[in-house]
């Protein structure tokens, strides 16, 4: 029995200014947070301690860069706008 697969995702060429997609709304939650740093290890204040990040311009804790980041790109898979156009696992 062999699995077909269809790709979804396009390369980098097949993108044109202009083009547009809309992805499911997230929140980025105190435990996404709190599992972020977690994971990487990166426990920094700014991230970790509402006291401390009570004190400065941002006035409360803020989600590492990278958490962001991730979530984005999360995102576009589920759209569809970033997936491998071949699989190796298909047959």
């Amino acid at each position: 029995m062999s699995a077909s697969y269809t790709p979804r995702g396009k390369y980098f060429e097949q993108f044109a200014i202009g083009d547009t997609a809309q992805s499911a709304g997230r929140t980025i939650t105190e435990s996404d947070i709190v599992a972020f740093a977690g994971l990487t290890g990166d426990h920094s204040q700014i991230h970790t301690n509402a006291e401390y990040a009570r004190s400065t311009p941002f006035g409360q804790r803020i989600a590492h860069g990278l958490l962001g980041l991730s979530v984005g790109v999360g995102l576009l898979v589920q759209v569809g706008f970033i997936e491998a156009p071949s699989s190796p696992f298909a047959s």
